[in-house]
């Protein structure tokens, strides 16, 4: 369109400057003239303009590509991983999303195309109309509320209160999801440890627990805090011996994104580590009347006059992850291998088109392909990401789909969990990861996941088939 407004621009000037030339002249032009008004004044003028832009370009490319410094921002960071960095194995992958209760529920309502946003009866546009949002459903505020205050109170957090009660009820929300989700990995990681061979008494003889647990962006530094501290309380309470529960490396409001994070955890699990588990959780709602607020005042809510908004979500969603190297036991499923990842971040938000939108993912799905092994490209069957509806993220989704496995169908095996549940930051990440191993488990076959949900973030990796020789290779 710029181009367009450029070029009519020019001509129209050329042609107005020359018509206003004759008539002050008073005299009629020439057949040469007329074309050389008409036609060869403007494609100069633009000639002149696009060589202009290039020479600039030029200009200004070369102090910085003389000075020293990091790479280009439009590049892709490749996620070179260091020599001891191995696949994690996943051992299990619990949620709680709009669209189903497991990653089974969930793989089987993307698949059938039955899981969507739906009109929200509690949450009212400023005309008073239902919203369209993502709701969990069976949630009980009022108890939760109950148990964390009378928690808080035995346990007072820095900096937090216990009157009035800190948390709005799309935290409570966000933090019941969590307990829930927790519990079962918890109880998870208790029957695998078990069953690998780690007696039920004593306690010390379970494996260490490391707990990265990602809470909503929007909280303070108190409410990190107090509600990492209520998660790691009911993971105890759950069963897992407090001697055995690693404490948290960094601050709660200094976490990284899923994909970082991931990353970071292969790059510790490497022999010779001790036997560690790690649980990653997120959890978070969007639905609440500050949330929704703010989202509208900034002009980022879905709406019918704002089809390129957000559509508020819930959920949690998290991964248990085992140290490669020990072999399975033998009455459980080999686990399934979630492989580097690589990840870049745009030089500017993704609502500005560019360059870097369209091709940053791609390459780094290209990379996420080429750690993961050599047959990965033709073993991908699913394509599994945390885009949402927006159209220039499903766009992203679907060009670098297209480009690198353009043996897939891209409306059956190219899904958004995003779309289908609504935005829920990094939940919504996790909850994609943890269909894809769903999806791994069941078919046997390799899943590329690809994240773009954030404005500036990408990430790519492949979660592999069930690991069958891997064990002895690794």
């Amino acid at each position: 369109m710029r181009r367009c407004l450029l070029t009519v621009s020019v001509f129209a000037l050329s042609w107005t400057g020359a018509i206003a030339y004759w008539r002050d002249s008073t005299r009629m032009p020439t057949p040469g003239e007329l074309a050389g008004a008409m036609l060869a004044l403007p494609l100069a003028l633009l000639f002149m303009l696009w060589l202009g832009k290039k020479v600039l370009a030029r200009l200004l490319a070369g102090p910085a590509l003389a000075a020293p410094g990091p790479a280009a921002p439009l590049q892709a960071e490749a996620a070179t991983p260091p020599a001891a960095a191995v696949p994690l194995h996943i051992v299990a992958a619990s949620l709680r999303m709009p669209g189903g209760a497991t990653p089974s529920e969930l793989l089987a309502a993307m698949r059938s195309r039955q899981c969507r946003p739906a009109l929200d009866g509690q949450l009212l546009d400023a005309d008073g109309y239902p919203l369209l949002c993502a709701r969990v459903d069976g949630i009980d505020e009022e108890l939760q509320q109950q148990l964390l205050a009378a928690w808080l109170r035995e346990h007072p957090q820095a900096g937090l209160a216990s009157e009035p009660f800190p948390f709005n009820p799309e935290d409570l929300r966000a933090l019941a999801l969590g307990a829930v989700v927790l519990a079962e990995l918890v109880d998870e990681a208790l029957q695998h440890a078990l069953s690998a061979g780690a007696p039920a008494s004593p306690a010390s003889a379970l494996p260490m627990l490391r707990l990265h647990l990602l809470m909503p962006a929007s909280w303070n530094a108190a409410q990190h805090q107090a509600g990492d501290a209520w998660l790691r309380h009911l993971a105890r309470e759950q069963g897992w011996p407090a001697q055995q529960l690693l404490p948290p490396t960094e601050p709660a409001t200094r976490q990284a994104a899923p994909f970082a994070l991931l990353n970071q955890l292969a790059g510790h699990a490497a022999p010779p580590q001790p036997p560690c588990l790690s649980i990653v959780l997120a959890c978070d709602s969007h639905l609440g009347e500050l949330r929704v607020h703010v989202l509208a005042s900034q002009e980022q809510l879905f709406s019918a006059s704002q089809t390129n908004g957000q559509i508020p979500g819930e959920g949690a969603a998290g991964l248990l992850l085992d140290i490669p190297g020990a072999a399975p036991p033998l009455d459980e499923p080999a686990p399934v291998l979630l492989h580097r990842a690589a990840t870049g971040e745009l030089p500017q938000g993704a609502s500005q088109r560019g360059a870097a939108d369209k091709n940053m993912l791609a390459d780094l799905g290209r990379q996420a392909l080429a750690a993961a092994g050599d047959e990965a490209t033709a073993g991908i069957a699913l394509v599994s990401a945390d885009t949402d509806q927006r159209a220039n993220r499903m766009l992203e989704l679907m060009q670098c789909a297209g480009a690198l496995l353009p043996q897939l169908d891209l409306g059956e095996q190219v899904l958004g969990v995003g779309a289908a549940c609504g935005q829920c930051g990094a939940v919504t990440t996790l909850a994609a990861l943890a269909m894809a191993r769903q999806a791994a488990a069941d078919d046997g076959a390799q899943v590329l996941c690809l994240s773009n949900l954030d404005p500036l973030q990408r990430g790519a990796l492949v979660i592999g088939p069930p690991a069958q020789n891997s064990h002895s290779t690794t």
